[in-house]
């Protein structure tokens, strides 16, 4: 079982500090000039999904407004591409380096690499086994955990259901999968009555999660919940069940930044209950920490500036239109 080492804090006192420095008449304006100039690299798994364009135009935002130098290089899910990228990235000596992790243990030794070499690295929403300047992104743990407790009251001991689970990762290295499986599964062991059927990654491809869970609707008609690690590809899922007829008897769970799409998938009673992390928020927290790192927070030895991203809980009973955001067109 992989286990991620604990971040510190979620703001230390030297994070505190450089946001007090950015309050408008400080004299410590002379921050921005301390950010004019700095080089930040962002390293995304692929751009063109709403979650890194998200990130990545509050990131661009304050780059443009404090005359930091941005760039993206898009690994376009090709993973090794993006360990050749961050590879790159560090041979140019950026200031500071956005890792949005693919899995747990990709980009650990170059994360560690860069940050030994005096480039800090921020992780985006998905972490590495190896610790760096700061982490933005959601809590896991907290998720895995609230879903399975969900399920179990849903369909666990007096339910009058099978207690039957499919679980569909993205990929069962990443760090949310293997955060929320692991939480998840703590959660399931005090409660024999439910059984994870399947534990299948659809590598992110909603196709590929539709497929995967009409086969377990195949082999298990009276399942009871379909747990997806990211609502694009559970949409996938959920188009399973609502194809085989049993969007009424399974449930569909699913986590991830809360855009439209989502909203418009609830309404069409595909996905029945979501954890959104609000990827434009997370935006706007990257863009500040990017800021404060750039003005030279650092964290305690052995721990990472954190900032965990709020979550609200939408489904069908509580659902309403602005829960979700909208990329500007």
């Amino acid at each position: 079982m992989i286990r991620l080492k604990k971040a510190g804090a979620l703001m230390g006192a030297a994070l505190i500090t450089a946001l007090v420095a950015l309050a408008p008449g400080n004299p410590a304006h002379a921050a921005d000039d301390r950010m004019k100039g700095k080089k930040v690299i962002f390293v995304p798994i692929a751009m063109g999904i709403t979650l890194t364009e998200g990130w990545s135009r509050r990131m661009a935002e304050q780059a443009e407004l404090f005359g930091i130098e941005y760039e993206v290089r898009d690994a376009a899910f090709d993973m090794k591409a993006m360990s050749e990228l961050f590879a790159a990235a560090i041979n140019e000596k950026p200031d500071l380096i956005v890792a949005h992790n693919p899995t747990v243990q990709l980009l650990a030794r170059q994360i560690k690499k860069a940050e030994d070499s005096g480039i800090k690295v921020m992780q985006l929403n998905l972490s590495s086994l190896q610790n760096s300047t700061a982490f933005v992104g959601a809590d896991w743990d907290r998720i895995g955990r609230e879903v399975a407790e969900d399920i179990v009251k849903q369909c666990g001991e007096g339910s009058g259901k099978s207690g039957k689970v499919a679980i569909v990762p993205g990929q069962l290295t990443a760090a949310d999968s293997v955060i929320m499986n692991e939480a998840a599964f703590a959660v399931f062991k005090e409660h024999p009555e439910i059984e994870v059927v399947s534990n299948q990654a659809s590598d992110w491809e909603p196709e590929k999660a539709r497929q995967i869970t009409a086969t377990v609707l195949q082999q298990h008609p009276d399942l009871c919940a379909v747990f997806g690690h990211w609502g694009v590809h559970t949409i996938g899922a959920g188009n399973a069940v609502k194809d085989a007829g049993k969007q009424d008897d399974v449930l569909v769970y699913a986590t991830g930044g809360g855009n439209r799409l989502i909203c418009n998938n609830i309404e069409q009673d595909v996905i029945d209950r979501y954890w959104s992390y609000n990827a434009d928020g997370q935006g706007r927290d990257a863009a500040t920490m990017m800021r404060v790192i750039l003005q030279g927070a650092e964290p305690k030895d052995g721990e990472m500036l954190r900032v965990d991203s709020p979550l609200i809980v939408i489904t069908k009973e509580n659902y309403s239109p602005s829960m979700c955001w909208d990329m500007p067109s």
